[in-house]
């Protein structure tokens, strides 16, 4: 019905009814998105959490500005920050906020001595991801909600932030 819709409004045509079909249809993907960036928002507490918590001096930047940056990053998520055309945009995610993240690698270097390889590699992961989402949220939203792309990252950042059973 969408197409009938495009067609009539193209040749100036009465507007067919509203389906009722596409109205539910419509309905459920703005809620399976809602439940999505929900999922998304928590998954970046969690991580924030993880990064506060992590054995690093007080007020170290990763606990501080790079954790904040990550909470921000996916509770800020929004799909309609998008160009159409050339599908770029930033997803919701402020400038700053992206330059933040982007930061990690300069200062890996100062986490070595406090960090273990695993736990700087789950920093890495969960950083990597974070950043990336708004991008990918921006350049592909469908597959973002209804293929299961921002839920996958979600659980990748799960599994970095995980207890390990052994430190290594």
């Amino acid at each position: 019905m969408r197409f009938a819709r495009l067609s009539a409004e193209h040749r100036n045509l009465p507007e067919p009814p509203p389906d009722p079909d596409e109205e539910r249809l419509l309905a459920e993907e703005a809620e399976r998105e809602r439940a999505v960036l929900a999922e998304a928002a928590a998954a970046g507490r969690r991580a924030a959490q993880w990064m506060r918590a992590l054995p690093l001096p007080s007020g170290h930047w990763v606990r501080g500005a790079l954790a904040d940056a990550v909470e921000e990053a996916m509770r800020t998520l929004d799909p309609a920050d998008q160009d159409d055309i050339g599908r770029d945009g930033h997803g919701g995610v402020r400038e700053s906020v992206r330059e933040t993240l982007g930061g990690l690698i300069y200062c890996l270097a100062d986490t070595s001595r406090h960090l273990s390889p695993r736990r700087q590699a789950a920093l890495l992961a969960v950083v990597s991801c974070v950043r990336d989402v708004p991008r990918l949220l921006a350049s592909e939203p469908w597959g973002v909600f209804h293929h299961g792309g921002l839920t996958a990252l979600c659980r990748v950042i799960d599994s970095a932030i995980a207890s390990p059973t052994i430190e290594a």
